[in-house]
């Protein structure tokens, strides 16, 4: 019989029934194993391999690489290369002495390495060299906190990423405070250089209790002034409104900074409609909301005017030992600007009135009559403001009938009519958005926004992606003239869009 069917006759063996009785008459703990099971995972860290795009903060701000990029051997750029590159040269016979051309390039590894400080595995692009270097020094850790102007130059901009990455850890922070207290640098040094995450937390609660006083301030009266909406501008804003009156919509300006900027401009509209309409400056809603669209560069003018004016008002108020009281009392970082801790000395000041008054609303009352009995006690103050505002309301309303008239009077100038065009075209927009019912929460701000917010933006995007297929096809055309080779013409206009999108 074989040996494997010698089980099959109905017998057993001995030694399982004797190792059976055994285990169920005597039962003993499993000994523990001498060495640990190397294959068993490890707690508090993350074994998988991970991609440094995927370590690395997205929405982190890293400050610029001191050597900057590699500019013949570019791939060096995405991985730890170590100074070593492609390198050209001969080959010589030793007989004919007869010159070949070769290259000599890095031996470059694909490792995961893994990270102490951030438990993780980490995938790189690394060469041998640097690899044995990794080795002697102890781990990646040490080779990228390595403080040596050798090793900076060497790491290169991924390798500088991830050593900002590694400097914003506890345990990184703490050893750089350890250590600079060894060398016997000042306190107020190591705090201000290497801050832990309770500091910059404490920090942090202490600025915005300092500088906000909405606290204060009723909901209803929040973000009624002029300039709020202009604080919020951004330099894409202003590309974008210069690029709405061109011909071409530029296709490196994606939709999300349109949907943003459209987003703010309706918001401003809106509100200068709805001040336009309270001090009885326009006839209706939709006036107003013209009104806005056609002033708004006069308004962005005078909030930079307001701005600047009250940055001398703070200027004569506030004195440099005012400050350096202000710092001492609120204990602010020495990195704070004095902009910074007059905004934050402002502030005091303006919650101090309003306690004293007793409410936001008394405060308010108060600095308006102040305004008003300043503006009564110069002569003809009465009937200056009567005529200044009927002048002021006649004006508007030219301005209106003008606009409307703009797209058949040639007597304008090119540019005006064009702008006058596009600014009636916004509010056309506003006004049907406008008409949208129903509000809803902004999770971004936590304010109630309303539907004809969300309508405007659809309606700009719409408007955008209309004169961006408009522009492409005009610049078909003159291809197609210029040249007579209409297919051409539609490689070029897919090239320069593709080096729009690349550059942005």
């Amino acid at each position: 019989m074989q040996p494997r069917y010698q089980l099959l006759s109905g017998h057993v063996p001995i030694s399982r029934l004797v190792s059976r009785a055994y285990a169920t008459a005597v039962p003993t703990p499993t000994p523990a194993p001498a060495v640990k099971n190397p294959l068993q995972r490890r707690k508090g860290g993350d074994l998988g391999s991970h991609l440094p795009k995927h370590v690395i903060p997205k929405d982190a701000f890293i400050p610029a690489y001191p050597y900057g990029d590699h500019a013949l051997f570019k791939q060096a750029n995405r991985g730890l290369y170590g100074h070593q590159m492609i390198q050209f040269g001969n080959n010589v016979s030793e007989k004919s002495e007869t010159k070949t051309r070769r290259v000599w390039k890095p031996n470059v590894l694909s490792k995961s390495l893994y990270s102490v400080a951030l438990k993780k595995k980490i995938k790189l692009r690394i060469t041998s060299k640097v690899l044995k270097i990794v080795d002697r020094e102890g781990g990646l850790d040490e080779y990228l906190l390595k403080d040596n102007e050798h090793r900076l130059k060497e790491l290169g901009p991924l390798g500088w990423a991830l050593r900002w990455t590694l400097l914003q850890q506890p345990e990184v922070i703490g050893r750089m405070r350890s250590e600079a207290v060894a060398l016997g640098l000042p306190q107020s040094l190591i705090d201000s250089q290497w801050p832990t995450r309770e500091m910059l937390a404490s920090q942090k609660t202490t600025r915005q209790a300092l500088v906000k006083v909405s606290d204060m301030i009723p909901e209803e009266y929040e973000g009624t002034a002029e300039d709020d909406a202009a604080e919020l501008a951004t330099p894409e804003d202003f590309e974008l409104a210069a690029a709405e009156t061109s011909d071409v919509f530029p296709l490196h300006i994606s939709e999300k900074r349109v949907a943003s900027a459209a987003k703010l401009e309706y918001i401003k509209a809106m509100r200068a409609a709805k001040r336009y309409l309270t001090r009885d400056l326009v006839d209706s809603e939709e006036a107003g909301i013209k009104i806005a669209f056609l002033r708004a560069e006069y308004r962005e003018e005078a909030s930079q005017r307001n701005k600047e004016t009250h940055a001398k008002r703070l200027d004569e108020q506030f004195s440099a030992a005012d400050l350096v009281a202000v710092r001492e009392k609120h204990e602010l970082p020495a990195s704070l600007l004095d902009d910074d801790v007059k905004r934050i000395a402002y502030n005091q000041w303006r919650r101090a009135e309003i306690e004293r008054a007793g409410s936001y609303e008394a405060w308010r009352d108060g600095v308006r009559a102040a305004k008003a009995a300043g503006f009564a006690a110069k002569p003809d103050a009465a009937g200056f403001e009567a005529v200044g505002h009927e002048t002021k309301k006649a004006q508007y309303a030219d301005e209106i009938s003008e606009a409307e008239n703009a797209s058949t009077n040639q007597d304008l100038d090119a540019v005006k009519r064009k702008s006058l065009v596009e600014a009636l075209k916004k509010a056309e927009r506003a006004i049907r958005a406008r008409s949208t019912e129903g509000a809803e929460a902004d999770s971004s701000t936590g304010r109630r926004r309303t539907g004809g917010e969300d309508a405007y933006v659809k309606a700009t995007i719409a408007n955008v992606r209309a004169r961006g297929a408009a522009g492409v096809l005009k610049g078909l055309e003159g291809g197609k003239k210029a040249e007579g080779d209409a297919w051409a013409a539609l490689v070029n206009a897919n090239d320069q869009a593709d080096e729009r999108r690349v550059g942005a």
